[in-house]
């Protein structure tokens, strides 16, 4: 199991309309609640590396977001 950074749980608390919990991120991507993505956030378990350095904030997460409240009827 990938525990989400001290980083992406903020972003997921401030960044949207509503505060998203790591559970409720972890349920929206998959079919637990469990969260199975890269550390950072990202769905995709390679991020880290693949997307952005290690140290290096990601890219992908504010997006994200932004497309799960639109999804959940928020925006």
């Amino acid at each position: 199991m990938t525990r989400l950074t001290d980083e992406a749980r903020a972003v997921l608390a401030g960044w949207g309309a509503e505060p998203i919990t790591e559970e409720e991120w972890a349920q929206h991507w998959g079919d637990d609640s469990i969260w199975r993505g890269a550390e950072c956030g990202c769905p995709d378990d390679r991020c880290i590396g693949h997307h952005h350095g290690a140290d290096e904030p990601c890219g992908c997460l504010k997006p994200l977001i932004d497309d799960y409240d639109e999804a959940k009827g928020r925006r």
